[in-house]
């Protein structure tokens, strides 16, 4: 029995070190959930703006959308690979609640804030040539300003709250 243990400790542990990256289209059902027993990482690419409102709506009809859900229930970390016009699309609350990291061309994590002033320290901890969605309420501070030109994350000031098509 330790034996077996042990070695369904060992795959946990082998499976958070591994990922695997899924093309999404709609037009094709999705992997099986094998996916997820062998995979920590989904990196899905070439995602739609589509996809991203009925998983913001939960929209179930959606084979996609029970996908990804069905991968948060085994504990997978989804990356959504995005251009950089999508990120207005994306409502801030999933961009701070929800456990799928969208990442920009590859390389920029697209990141923000539940605090109202964003100061120095919050960026200091963040990723270098990340995008910080924003919105008109929230401040940020001089030295936080001088950190993200440092670490050159752009930042992306919305009006309202949400995204364009939630207002």
């Amino acid at each position: 029995m330790d034996n077996l243990v042990q070695q369904v400790m060992q795959r946990l542990e082998e499976r958070k070190h591994t990922s695997v990256e899924v093309t999404f289209n709609h037009q094709v059902a999705p992997p099986s959930e094998q996916i997820f027993l062998r995979n920590g990482k989904v990196i899905l690419k070439d995602i739609s703006i589509e996809l991203i409102t009925d998983l913001y709506s939960m929209e179930k009809t959606n084979a996609w959308v029970k996908w990804v859900l069905e991968g948060i229930s085994y504990d997978v970390k989804f990356y959504f690979l995005i251009n950089e016009q999508m990120v207005n699309f994306i409502p801030r609350m999933m961009i701070l609640d929800w456990p799928i990291l969208f990442v920009v061309n590859n390389e920029s994590p697209v990141i923000a804030s539940y605090n109202r002033i964003i100061t120095r320290e919050e960026i200091a901890a963040k990723p270098d040539k990340s995008i910080l969605v924003r919105y008109q309420k929230q401040h940020i501070t001089d030295e936080a300003l001088d950190i993200c030109n440092y670490k050159k994350i752009k930042i992306k000031i919305r009006t309202e709250e949400n995204c364009i098509w939630r207002e």
